[in-house]
């Protein structure tokens, strides 16, 4: 019997839809559109995370300890001897190189490079260690891993090419090592020798393995600790190269707001529309209680038919999702070089697969527990009829009105008046106050149309905002979320790409710089001699010419970029700001002192005269930070040391590019091929550019990575506003009954289009009025939220072509679905409305 009550109100809810298609339409589209915006933010997210997150070492066997280098340099001699001497335990010591392979056709592909010792079989596990031992490595033999070779078409024996400090060097390939090793394959092994000769590095090392030998792990990693004196940091050896993970950090946080935004907006479309799929069958399942049906024969009834709804919408949703989110998720690729890694970034799909089912059901659980619980509480007869629906009354809007207008003046006093990092507190009240006034927003538009002397119209379309409060408050906070969350997106995007951009032409004074490699893709052993630059002067036309490095170091486990300009021609080719110390900072600064900037003396609450520990290949030293300087563009910060310091650091007097100043003249075109010319030879990926193209290829690579986000709040706010066009449509469909009878009444097809042309209308206006101004607010908190991990405070920038857009746009696709339903041709006859009724 229970079976057959079950199936009877699957049935009736089958041929509810079947006659009403427009109720299926809308729930099956919100739920592609849900899981397809799911799905294809968290692709982005774990894309972005999984590309920063370093080149794991796979193949290092248990019982290991790894140390790696905190300085660029790496760790010197006497460090790498005193981890043996305080362990006593057996070592060997890696060289982590970032280069490129260089195709026939002149074409490169990042990868990374381990030089390692012959010991290196002994802490690795077994299979890889036996195919170590059966093919040992000769000079300028190398070992690539079976993952990215195989696909490629190398095998042993063959040779590749590989772009080294001074010039290309060429390697057989001695074996092909089965498995990943590490960086998803994208590793060549070669000796330690070998790779320090080809890339300047001479006896540093970058990472050190420790064979516990059943020794207590916690004494071994005190040891060590104790051994490299700050020069390093003890790990587990998977978490080696793990400090890239907080590179990029403001992208990172971003991307993680607008995940938990989107997946919120998702959500809540997806609730309100599977829930009004629900309401909209009330009489069919009603029909089922007054014949006996119990509760529990409509859940499961009920569930019959959803659920496959549920499976339809997920599998169209994640499938299109994964396509757009790997679409979108191109500019990891953009991260990894600017971060100097030789990381091969993926297009993860498992887990955002599984975050958006999740998501989904969650939500699905909700609709249909909460719709079906809801009409019960209704008598089966009034359910039917609709008898059971009633105007809401001033005093059902006045608490919910009250508390919601409260929670915003709340928001706005915190996100206006509060301080540093507070601000981003207020976006709680702010969105919750929001969601709150867009529920009873049409009860109040209603309400205030009684006022006066209201016309037939008038009239009409109020007791509907009151009648089908729950609709319209469905349409009204879908389009709410939708607007506040895509402005806010879209302005926080644009606040921080107008704000690198500034700071950029702040230390891009000269004139021409001559690079290793394309900016934004080259990697951080792509550097150039010091000793061009006496070859540079000499060319005609050439004025000034300083030096300009760059690098990373490792500091609390983060990687921090490390600046450093030559001492010449400084008064020429740098123009930096300086906020706290002496202008002629640069002038200033020796073995003891450092400045930073702005953003991270922000994020790490310091300032000038501050003391702080600089990790050093023999050690650390503790120096002063003299000043601190306006800029923007480095992620988290950034520090500037004087050319004695950094070359000690990096152990290197490599430089990354030098800045060249053109005499007024000359021709810069001349120049700049003849600088090309010197280069060339010896680096064959190197470029000589203007200073216009070097900002605008800068400001192109930022635009590139934050437009992605503004994507992301265009791709949202139109998929949240078709939704509720759709959602509309079949609300639409269900009031043909309505409108018939208005038109029998005596109203023309005029009326009848007016009358919801006014609702839509009305709706629309007032969800604007809401969200505008709370989507503007909410930039300043998550700008705030953002500016803990970056530093970065930049000036708001409302997006305004997508605020002028939104109200007019919503408008459009709501008359597109008074179009599509076409409710004003309602001319049922009346014996049809007798029967019906």
């Amino acid at each position: 019997m229970a079976l057959d009550a079950t199936r009877l109100v699957s049935r009736s809810l089958m041929r509810s839809w079947y006659f009403r298609p427009a109720r299926l339409a809308a729930a099956v589209a919100a739920g592609i559109a849900g899981v397809l915006l799911t799905t294809a933010v968290l692709v982005v997210y774990f894309a972005v995370y999984d590309a920063l997150r370093g080149a794991p070492i796979t193949a290092v066997r248990d019982g290991i300890v790894a140390v790696e280098a905190s300085a660029p340099g790496g760790m010197a001699p006497s460090v790498v001897d005193e981890i043996g001497k305080r362990t006593g335990l057996p070592t060997t010591t890696m060289l982590v190189v970032s280069a490129s392979r260089v195709d026939d056709d002149g074409a490169t592909t990042p990868m990374l490079v381990f030089g390692v010792d012959p010991t290196l079989g002994d802490f690795v596990d077994d299979d890889l260690a036996r195919q170590t031992r059966e093919t040992p490595l000769g000079a300028d033999e190398v070992y690539l891993a079976a993952a990215w070779a195989e696909p490629r078409g190398v095998k042993a024996g063959d040779t590749i090419r590989v772009g080294g400090t001074t010039d290309v060097r060429t390697w057989k390939v001695a074996a092909i090592l089965r498995g990943e090793v590490a960086n998803r394959g994208s590793v060549i092994v070669a000796p330690r020798l070998v790779v320090a000769q080809a890339f300047g590095r001479g006896a540093f090392t970058d990472a050190v393995l420790i064979d516990q030998q059943g020794h207590d792990r916690a004494q071994v990693v005190a040891d060590a600790t104790a051994a490299v004196d700050g020069s390093g940091a003890v790990k587990d050896p998977q978490d080696l190269l793990s400090g890239y993970r907080k590179s990029f950090q403001t992208f990172l946080t971003i991307l993680s707001m607008f995940a938990v935004i989107a997946v919120l907006t998702a959500g809540v479309v997806l609730f309100l529309t599977w829930r009004l799929a629900l309401d909209d069958a009330r009489p069919a399942l009603a029909r089922m209680r007054l014949t006996g049906v119990r509760t529990s024969h409509l859940m499961a009834g009920s569930a019959a038919v959803m659920v496959p709804i549920l499976l339809v919408s997920y599998v169209i949703g994640v499938v299109l999702g994964v396509v757009v989110g790997g679409n979108l998720g191109s500019f990891t690729r953009q991260i990894t070089d600017l971060s100097q890694q030789a990381v091969t970034p993926g297009t993860p799909w498992e887990l955002p697969a599984l975050g958006a089912l999740l998501a989904v059901v969650l939500m699905f659980l909700a609709a249909w527990v909460s719709g079906v619980r809801r009409f019960t509480k209704v008598e089966a007869i009034e359910a039917v009829s609709g008898r059971g629906e009633v105007a809401v009354l001033p005093g059902g809007v006045r608490k919910p009105f009250l508390i919601g207008a409260s929670l915003l003046a709340v928001g706005v006093l915190v996100v206006l008046l509060g301080p540093p990092v507070v601000q981003s507190v207020g976006l709680v009240p702010l969105l919750g106050g929001a969601a709150l006034l867009s529920v009873v927003l049409p009860v109040v538009i209603g309400l205030a149309l009684r006022k006066g002397e209201p016309g037939p119209v008038r009239l009409a379309v109020s007791r509907q905002l009151q009648l089908g409060w729950r609709r319209n408050a469905a349409l009204c906070v879908t389009f709410t979320v939708s607007v506040v969350s895509a402005v806010a997106m879209a302005g926080v995007a644009g606040s921080i790409k107008h704000e690198v951009a500034a700071s950029v032409e702040r230390w891009t004074p000269g004139d021409l710089y001559v690079q290793a490699a394309p900016l934004g893709t080259n990697l951080r052993n792509e550097t150039l001699p010091k000793e061009l630059e006496q070859e540079l002067r000499a060319v005609d036309g050439v004025e000034a010419v300083t030096t300009f490095s760059f690098t990373y170091l490792e500091l609390d486990g983060r990687r921090v970029q490390v600046w450093s300009w030559g001492r010449s021609d400084l008064d020429r080719l740098s123009r930096l700001t300086v906020t706290e110390g002496p202008a002629d900072v640069l002038d200033q600064l020796d073995d003891d002192d450092i400045a930073v900037s702005v953003n991270y003396a922000d994020a790490r609450g310091v300032s000038a005269g501050d003391t702080m520990d600089l990790p050093l290949p023999t050690g650390h030293r503790r120096v002063t930070i003299k000043a601190v300087v306006d800029d923007s563009a480095s992620d988290g910060g950034m520090l500037i040391a004087g050319p004695e310091l950094y070359a000690e650091m990096t152990g290197s007097t490599q430089i990354y590019a030098f800045f060249v100043g053109v005499d007024a003249s000359a021709d810069k075109s001349v120049v700049r091929d003849a600088l090309a010319a010197v280069v060339a030879d010896g680096h064959p990926r190197s470029r000589v550019v203007t200073q216009q193209i070097l900002r605008d290829t800068v400001a192109n690579i930022t635009a590139r990575l934050v437009s992605a986000f503004e994507v992301f709040a265009w791709v949202m706010f139109v998929l949240a506003v078709l939704i509720g066009a759709a959602t509309l449509a079949s609300g639409l469909v269900e009031r043909g009954r309505a409108n018939a009878l208005l038109r029998l009444s005596g109203a023309t097809a005029k009326n009848v289009r007016t009358q919801l042309i006014v609702e839509v209308v009305l709706i629309a206006a007032g969800s604007a009025a809401v969200s505008l101004p709370v989507g503007w607010l909410a930039i300043v908190a998550l700008l705030d939220a953002q500016a803990v991990q970056s530093g970065i405070r930049p000036p708001v920038e409302i997006p305004v072509l997508l605020s002028a857009l939104s109200l007019p746009l919503v408008v459009a696709c709501m008359l597109v679905a008074l179009l599509i339903a076409n409710p004003g041709r309602a001319n049922t006859p009346l014996r049809d409305l007798l029967a019906q009724d």
